[in-house]
C-alpha cells in the first residue's frame, strides 16, 4: 500500500504541475508538499464551465468529474458555485504518466481554443 500511494501522488505531482502552467487554467486546492495529500486535483478553464470542458475531454476518450461533489458550501465560497463548480481527475494505481500527459495537452487545447 505505501508503494501505491507513492506512486499515485508522484503521478498526481506529475499531472499538479503541468496542468497549472497551462494558461487559462487555474487548479483549486494544496500543491503536492506533503506526502500525505490525496492524488485528486480540481482545476477550472477560463471560459469555460466544468461540465463542458467534461465533455470534451469525454469526446477525446478522457473521464473526469464536474460539478460539487457534495461540497457546495466549499464551491459557494470559492465563488465557483455559479460557473458549475470544477472539474476533478483523481489519479490511481492503475494510470500511467503517459495517459496523464495526453490529458494535460486535451486541456491545454481546450483552455486555446476559441469558445
Amino acid at each position: 500500500m505505501t508503494a501505491i500511494a507513492a506512486y499515485e501522488h508522484e503521478v498526481g505531482r506529475h499531472y499538479y504541475e503541468n496542468v497549472r502552467q497551462i494558461p487559462g487554467v487555474t487548479v483549486v486546492g494544496p500543491d503536492f508538499s506533503t506526502p500525505h495529500r490525496a492524488p485528486t486535483v480540481s482545476i477550472t478553464i477560463d471560459g469555460f464551465t466544468p461540465n463542458e470542458v467534461a465533455k470534451r475531454l469525454g469526446e477525446v476518450g478522457l473521464q473526469v468529474w464536474d460539478g460539487h461533489f457534495y461540497a457546495a458550501r466549499a464551491i459557494e465560497v470559492l465563488g465557483l458555485a455559479e460557473r458549475g463548480g470544477v472539474v476533478r481527475t483523481g489519479i490511481c494505481m492503475y494510470n500511467l504518466r503517459e495517459e496523464v500527459d495526453r490529458l494535460v495537452e486535451a486541456i491545454a487545447r481546450i483552455a486555446a481554443s476559441p469558445r
